[in-house]
Formats: structure tokens, C-alpha cells, sequence
């Protein structure tokens, strides 16, 4: 903004290098200082700052980490703040790590369970959409990972979309090292299924990964919805049709 003059010497706004004010105390003039990326990168103190930097690098790379192990799941999903979402809450769970000092601190060696309720699509969840009518289960020695939706019906216990005639329930999951990168991931989905008013048995989704591993472990359940004209079937792809919920978190 330019600098403007209300009298002989008096100015407000900025020139050059100089910003002039108006306060309590009369008109002052600060000049714009610049520090030197050297002072930040080596000067005492500006050890915090570097701390900061260093966290937030690990954060970016786990929230990626987590995003890229679902991707797959989550195709039809286009969320453009899914990216600041997922580092927004690595950050908070950053803040967990009771066993690293500070420059080194990492959400997975902190209370990663926080991650459960959070949704891919950044507005449903999935205990919403079904209210409530699944439990999930991780067994650490053997492996298996199962989600049983309990019995219901589906016009009752679904917020399904009006033009929605069926849905499809998918149970991912994954086997994450985010120290190597490494990612072990299955899923398996249901049939497609009425959304009518008949009890629909207790369904239970079973995915096998390896026995004794000590990769944290993380269950998303899927559901979406379908409509069906003529013998075929087309996806709603709106977010506000889909829920993709993490619904379980397994620590070794």
C-alpha cells in the first residue's frame, strides 16, 4: 500500500522499507526487517523454528502415507482438502508422542486410535450413515481382520439417498510401516444389496493379513450407493452419498 502524508511528517501505510503507524502513543515508523536463512537454520535461537520445520516434514509424510494406503478404496471420493485434513490431524496426533523429544516428535509414535471416526470424504461418517449397525475387530495373532454389519433394514437403519436402489459395503485394510513406507492392504467387498424394507441378515466382512506382524493396522469401511435403471447399475458419486470411515486402529 502506498504511504499516505496527513500533515508535514505525518504518514501511514508503507514506504520502502519503512511502515508508518498510527497508535495509542502518536505515529511511529518500524522498518521491515528480514532474517538472514542462515541465522534460521544454525542461530540458537531459532531452534524452536527448526524443530517446528522438522515435525512438520515428518507429519506431510506420514498424512501421505495414510491417504496413499486407502487410495484405491477411495476413487470415487474427490475431496480437495482431503490433503490438509489428514495434516491437520497427524499434527494433533504429533502432539501424543510422549517417547520423542521435539524436532523428532511423529504422529505413529503417538495415539494414532485418534484416527478413528475420520472420514475421506471430510463430511459423512459412516456411523451416521448406518447408524451404528457394524462392530470391527483386528486379532493380532492371527491376522484377521473382520467388520459384521448387524441385521437390519436397510430403509430404516440407512440415510440412503432417495434415487438409491442399492449399496455395496467394502472393508479395507492395511498393514502400515511408515518408518519403510511399506503398505499391506486388502479388501473385500458385499454384494450389491436392496435398500428395501426387508431384514437384511447379519453380514460378516473377513480379511486375512499377516499372523504376528507389528505394523500399526487400520480398518476403513466403505459404503456407497448405487441406482439401477434398466438392468444397470450407476454409482452416485456425490461425497454426500458415500462414507469411507476409519473405524478401527491397531497399535502393536
Amino acid at each position: 500500500m502506498a504511504a499516505k502524508q496527513f500533515g508535514t511528517h505525518r504518514l501511514s501505510g508503507t514506504l520502502g522499507d519503512i511502515t508508518y503507524s498510527h497508535t495509542k502513543s502518536g505515529f511511529k515508523a518500524r522498518e521491515k526487517t528480514r532474517v538472514n536463512m542462515a541465522d534460521r537454520m544454525y542461530a540458537p535461537q531459532y531452534q524452536a523454528w527448526r524443530d517446528h520445520s522438522a515435525e512438520f516434514r515428518i507429519i506431510a509424510k506420514e498424512a501421505r502415507i495414510f491417504r496413499k494406503a486407502f487410495m484405491e478404496l477411495n476413487w470415487n471420493i474427490k475431496n480437495k482438502s482431503l490433503l490438509q485434513q489428514t495434516i491437520q490431524l497427524m499434527n494433533e496426533i504429533r502432539k501424543t508422542d510422549s517417547t520423542n523429544p521435539r524436532g523428532q516428535r511423529r504422529a505413529s509414535a503417538g495415539e494414532l486410535h485418534l484416527l478413528t471416526g475420520f472420514d475421506f470424504t471430510g463430511i459423512s461418517n459412516i456411523s451416521n450413515a448406518m447408524m451404528e449397525n457394524y462392530e470391527a475387530a483386528f486379532n493380532r495373532t492371527t491376522g484377521e481382520a473382520t467388520t459384521t454389519i448387524k441385521s437390519m433394514i436397510p430403509k430404516r437403519c440407512l440415510n440412503a439417498p432417495a434415487k438409491a436402489t442399492h449399496f455395496i459395503l467394502t472393508l479395507a485394510a492395511a498393514a502400515i510401516n511408515f518408518e519403510t513406507e511399506a503398505i499391506n492392504r486388502m479388501m473385500v467387498s458385499t454384494p450389491r444389496l436392496l435398500v428395501d424394507h426387508e431384514i437384511l441378515p447379519a453380514t460378516t466382512l473377513t480379511i486375512t493379513l499377516p499372523p504376528n506382524g507389528t505394523d500399526t493396522v487400520l480398518l476403513v469401511l466403505k459404503l456407497e450407493y448405487e441406482t439401477e435403471i434398466n438392468g444397470i447399475f450407476y454409482p452416485l458419486m456425490n461425497n454426500m452419498d458415500i462414507s469411507s470411515t476409519v473405524i478401527l486402529v491397531d497399535q502393536s
